[in-house]
């Protein structure tokens, strides 16, 4: 279906006058959007209405016009919504509304539009506006929902706020616009806008100390922007099991160092001027480059000398970055360093990874209790407690597909029954995710040939993804 390709703007209502034909359901939906923030005079045109109307009319919020619809009525009017469920009196409405050169639209029906309404998000004096030019409202509704929850926040529309309030300040200390631009890019990447979350007070003393120290150096010459190092959990894969705190995190990012294990979707989260570098441990993955950087020291190294420099760098980890991740490590570094650093928790695979395949690592009367072990120590014969891991009701590996035989044999050995059922889950969470359930006995044949990353859960929870998907398989026949 051809679509019109709609040029986005933003009006200004104030004080002016909006026509809204219909009083129903499709009616009260424009008014509710109109209605806070526009500022516009609205005339509804309709023999019936909703008792939010009516309320709305009697609050003097608006003006109920109680009859049909005249073709004279668009005449002193600069926007007209035609909002009944009668498609040919809101062609009507559109077409009169055309003619005389009105905004006009037709809720619902592209053809009889010259304009349309986005779906918007409004936090404070920030706005979006989301667009499908037409095509799916209902796509561009979902779209906005996700900004709503996942971008545009409230504490953004009260940062939007504060800054607003004090652009005039900047504008009388700052000359020139690149000047000012360089001071506001330096503000929004600082330390204020966590300030202002907690005590609006000392995040106002931060800003005048910000601005004091701007108007201070020469021209063009800010170096009051303190860099700020991130280590960030990506979770198991999936883009969508990425947290909200994690995606903040990577739009703010100058640089990111990514693991092997990150998803590269994920990094599409950072802005189109940040530097994305690998620096995973394996050498030789295809399409990326490793080199000495990839040892941990030089990585920490680098993570210190890019915050150090003024930049927030973004130290991006598969699952979470403290679980077997060496976020740990890092962090001290960070912190012998004098470096201002933040953790931000991801989903680790030892969970995520069997729930993907339907495996609870606990459940009642089947385990009351996990383990997590580093199956790459396995090779180690004391790094990891083998009696431990037999005896504990869930054990759950993780980097172990290709020691996947040894352990099997060293849980045997250390008395865990052969018959105890075990699961590999290879690329869990990902489109092309595999699963491989056997036993001690014999799970090594069953997962030959698994590529890595993969999961490895030991124990009777093995089998509750069986009744599990019974369960699911029956009320869906239901």
């Amino acid at each position: 279906m051809p679509y019109t390709n709609y040029h986005p703007v933003c009006l200004d209502l104030n004080g002016r006058r909006v026509l809204i034909v219909g009083g129903g359901a499709i009616a009260l939906e424009k008014l509710e959007s109109l209605l806070p923030f526009s500022g516009a005079r609205i005339d509804v045109v309709s023999p019936e209405a909703r008792r939010e109307i009516r309320e709305w009319h009697d609050e003097g919020k608006l003006t109920w016009l109680r009859r049909d619809f005249e073709v004279a009525d668009v005449a002193p009017y600069f926007m007209v919504i035609a909002a009944t469920d009668d498609p040919e009196l809101n062609a009507l409405v559109y077409k009169t509304g055309n003619d005389g050169n009105k905004l006009s639209n037709s809720v619902d029906d592209p053809v009889n539009c010259n304009f349309i309404m986005a779906a918007l998000v409004r936090r404070g004096p920030m706005q979006v506006a989301v667009s499908s030019a037409g095509a799916s409202p209902a796509l561009a509704q979902r779209i906005r929902n996700r900004v709503r929850s996942e971008i545009l926040t409230e504490e953004l529309g009260v940062l939007g706020e504060f800054l607003g309030d004090r652009r005039p300040l900047v504008k009388s200390r700052l000359p020139g616009y690149k000047i000012r631009q360089a001071f506001w890019e330096g503000i929004i990447d600082s330390d204020l806008p966590a300030i202002l979350v907690r005590d609006p007070e000392a995040a106002d003393a931060r800003f005048l100390q910000a601005l004091d120290e701007a108007c201070s150096k020469a021209p063009g010459r800010f170096g009051f922007r303190k860099g700020k190092a991130w280590i960030v959990g990506a979770g198991p894969g999936d883009p969508e099991l990425l947290t909200l705190k994690a995606v903040r995190a990577l739009q703010k990012a100058d640089v990111v160092l990514y693991d092997r294990l990150v998803n590269p979707a994920i990094l599409e989260n950072a802005p189109k001027k940040a530097k994305c570098i690998y620096v995973g441990k394996e050498v030789g993955h295809p399409g990326r480059k490793a080199s000495g950087k990839g040892r941990q020291r030089s990585i920490n190294k680098a993570v210190i000398a890019i915050a150090r420099a003024g930049l927030t760098v973004v130290r991006l980890k598969g699952g979470d970055p403290f679980v077997f991740g060496r976020g740990g490590e890092e962090a001290l570094a960070l912190h012998a360093a004098g470096v201002d650093y933040e953790v931000v928790p991801g989903i680790s695979s030892s969970v995520a990874g069997p729930a993907a395949a339907g495996i609870p690592v606990t459940h009642r009367g089947v385990s009351i209790a996990f383990g997590v072990f580093a199956a790459h120590e396995a090779e180690g014969r004391d790094a990891i407690p083998w009696d431990a891991a037999a005896r504990m009701p869930t054990a759950v590996f993780l980097m172990g597909v290709d020691r996947l035989p040894h352990i099997v044999e060293r849980l045997m050995d250390h008395g865990r029954d052969p018959k105890t059922p075990v699961a590999v889950v290879s690329k869990a969470t990902h489109d092309d995710q595999r699963v491989a359930v056997g036993t001690l006995r014999d799970i090594a044949q069953r997962a030959a040939g698994l590529p890595a990353p993969a999961v490895i859960v030991v124990g009777e929870v093995v089998h509750v993804a069986a009744e599990l998907s019974q369960v699911v398989g029956e009320a869906l026949a239901a």
